[in-house]
Formats: C-alpha cells, structure tokens, sequence
C-alpha cells in the first residue's frame, strides 16, 4: 500500500469543505465561490414523435394535442452556481460552519430551487453533523462513472433531459417522491435534498461512512393534499414522507492502483399518500479502479415498491403537475409500480490536460403493474456518451460531449394503437455540445 487516501469525509469532493477558517475569536467570514458552465447544443430527434397528434410536451395533461411540434436544433445550456461558504474554530476545538449555494441560471426550469443547498455544520474529533438543505449521507458518498466533462447523470445536459424530449409518460429513477421527472442517476435522490440531519464519521484507513434522517421527504411541488403525489407544501409538514438512509465509502491506493467502492441503503415512508403503499427502498452500488491515467468504473440502483399505489388514480392526478409527467398513467386503471433498476459503466483516459470518456446509462422501470396495460414492458432510459476536456489555465476547461439517448414507454406497440396515437410513446435522437467550463 503506497498510501493511506484520508478523504475526511465524501463531502470534500462535493466541495462543501472549502470554506476557510476564521480565528477562535472571530466571527465566521464568508468566501465566495462556483462555477459557470456553458454549453452550445445541437440536438436531432425522431421525427415521427415531433409530428405525432399525441405525446407533444406542453400539451394536455394526459398529452393530447390538436397538432405536433418542430422542436429546435440548436440551443444554448447552462449549468451555474454562487458558492456561499465560511467556518470558525472556537475555544474548546471545534468547527462550525456555514454554506449556501445559490442557482444562477441555464436551465429553463421553472421549478429548480433558487436556493439549491442551505446548512450549518458541526465538526470535531466525533466527525461531522449538517443540518439543512443538502444531499443525502449516501448520495454523497456514491461512486458512479466517470465522464471527462462532468455531463453525465441527473446534471448533463442530454440525461437531465435537457436535450431531447422525454415523452410525459416515462418514468424514470428517483420519480416516486421529490421528483416531477426523472432523475437519470445511480444515486439514491429520492429526497430531492429535502431538509435533514447528516453525520459524516471520521475517516478510519480510507473508510467513511456516512447516514441520514429525513424528517420530510419532498421540498418543492404543488400539491398540499395529503393523498395528493405532491403533498409536501411546507405548510403541511406533518403530511409528507419521512426517510432515513445510511452509506459507505472505501477510498485507497495500492501501489500505482486507485480504489473507489461505495454502497448505500435508503428507506422512504409511504404511508403518508394516503394510499396503499408502505415504503419505498432504494439500494446503491459503485466502484472504480484507476491506473495509468485509466479509469473504469460503474454503479447501479436497485429501488423497490413494497406496495403499488393503488390510490393514484385520475382523480389523485388530475389536479397536479403530476398528472402531465406520468402522461395519463394514473388514470389507465392499473396501479404504478416505482420500483425500478438502473445502471451506469464508463470507462475515462486523462492526461496532462486532457482527458476523453465513453459512458453508458439505462434504466427500467416497472410503471403500471397492470399486464394487460404495461405490454409486458418496462419504461426504459438508455443513453451513449463520448466525452472531452481540455484545460486551458487554473479553473478553465474546454468541453465536448456527443451522445444518443431513448426513451420508451411500456405502452409502446400496445395493440390497438394508430401510428399517431403510438408516437407519443417513444422518442430517441443524438446530441453533440461544446461548451466552456469556469471555476473560482
């Protein structure tokens, strides 16, 4: 073993231990940080989806529409955050600290939090405790693959669906709760970084574990109703769903070698919808291993609905922003099952200042559980890569991505269907993207 990697916590690689220290007898100052990320996209997709009757994104709710819509070619994404951060030491040896992290633009979200991360922290020689608005313990910790420009997961630009339309009805990892679309990554999100308790211990020969209590699940939506999927306006806090979840992460060298394992467990309370479910349980898997400039790595979550939600019905639906993402599903007459797999492989070069990478993404989705319904199908995500950097100076980077992505319903080919009516359920296309990345 050449050395001991002493990662204190996952959370320095989230960069939320930045923040410099005043003096025992200061008040905490704060430093200002972030990074501003821009990219040019082109993006081609089917044809028959676009000029499809049905399925067009920004119709109905269940996706009807009198005619179909020419999306553009050609746009602009951004990706932009203002780093708020600052700590003290105080007299008797410990740190405390705060940090805020503030959205500022790129996406045409609508929903997106202003405030993205908001929370005080604690540390001494028990560890570390946050308290706020933050990733989960196991979600920090997680390993997933690499990708040479940061652009792959739930944050690029063609899997956070950016890109290329995803039709209404295909639902995808992390959508049970926190989410009006999918989250296309490996880590457990189903918080969607509502307000919590995270204890980080110290790190024990490259080994750090992490857990978190979520009093209330879901921080953003609409719905206030306590049977409504988008229960959880603050007002109603004593309604929404409550979580735990705890994580490990294994970080070393062994000679020339680099090792990264992580694993993680979430559980989520469903009782709350008023329905039929109990809990939804999501577990998480990743490694990398890194030698001569190479690095392989992957991950999966497996997420499992004890109970379908026999409660979501049209009538559940049909007054929520929810009613147009599962794309009528709640009112088809079968329950929806969001239990669920997905999985990620990439494999990345870097030298000096380049670095280049192909990754891999799919999800499947079980949906509605009715047979009849589901086509015997599962909605599925699957999604290429080719990734590039280049590092111009200090906190400047040159980036490239080109990639193809799918997405399909489980309706799909559902006997019965005209071509119209079935166009709403697929959609697929490439995308190819330059953009500019800086840090400060």
């Amino acid at each position: 073993m050449k050395k001991i990697l002493m990662t204190s916590t996952a959370l320095v690689a989230a960069g939320m231990l930045s923040a410099g220290a005043a003096s025992a007898a200061e008040k905490i100052k704060i430093n200002v940080g972030g990074f501003s990320k821009w990219w040019v996209v082109g993006a081609w997709q089917d044809k028959g989806f676009q000029n499809g009757t049905t399925g067009t994104i920004g119709a109905s709710a269940n996706g009807a529409s009198a005619a179909g819509s020419q999306r553009q070619n050609v746009d602009v994404k951004g990706f932009n955050q203002l780093e708020f951060s600052g700590s003290t030491a105080l007299d008797n040896g410990l740190k405390v600290g705060v940090m805020f992290t503030v959205m500022a633009g790129g996406h045409s979200d609508s929903v997106t939090d202003v405030i993205d991360n908001s929370f005080a922290w604690v540390e001494g020689g028990f560890g570390k405790v946050l308290a706020g608005i933050h990733n989960n313990g196991t979600a920090l910790l997680h390993v997933q693959a690499p990708d040479a420009a940061n652009n792959f997961g739930s944050g690029g630009v063609m899997l956070g669906n950016w890109a290329i339309t995803k039709p209404a009805g295909v639902m995808g990892m992390n959508q049970r709760v926190g989410y009006t679309v999918s989250a296309n990554s490996t880590q457990a999100l189903a918080d969607d970084k509502a307000e919590k308790l995270t204890y980080v211990a110290p790190s024990f020969y490259g080994l750090t574990l992490g857990a978190s209590y979520i009093p209330n699940v879901v921080r953003t939506g609409a719905g206030v109703g306590a049977t409504s999927l988008g229960a959880h306006s603050r007002a109603n806090g004593t309604d929404r769903l409550g979580a735990w979840g705890g994580g490990a992460l294994y970080a070393n060298t062994f000679g020339p070698v680099g090792v990264k394992a992580s694993a993680g467990y979430v559980w989520v309370d469903l009782t709350a919808t008023g329905g039929a479910e109990k809990a939804l349980t999501q577990q998480t898997y990743g490694a990398q291993l890194s030698y001569a400039g190479f690095t392989l790595g992957g991950s999966v979550q497996r997420a499992s609905d004890d109970r379908k939600q026999g409660g979501v019905t049209s009538a559940v639906l049909s007054g929520t922003s929810q009613a147009g993402t599962y794309g009528g599903k709640g009112g088809s007459g079968g329950d929806l099952d969001f239990g669920g797999i997905a999985y990620d492989v990439g494999l990345q070069y870097a030298s000096g200042p380049y670095a280049v990478s192909l990754a891999y993404f799919k999800s499947s989705v079980v949906g509605l559980s009715n047979t009849t319904l589901r086509n015997g199908k599962d909605d599925t995500i699957e999604a290429y890569q080719v990734s590039g950097k280049y590092n111009l100076g200090p906190g400047v980077d040159v980036l490239a991505s080109v990639g193809w992505i799918e997405y399909k319903d489980q309706r799909d080919g559902l006997a019965g269907l005209t071509a119209n009516q079935n166009s709403m359920y697929s959609n697929s296309g490439w995308t190819a993207m330059t953009g500019l990345s800086l840090t400060f």
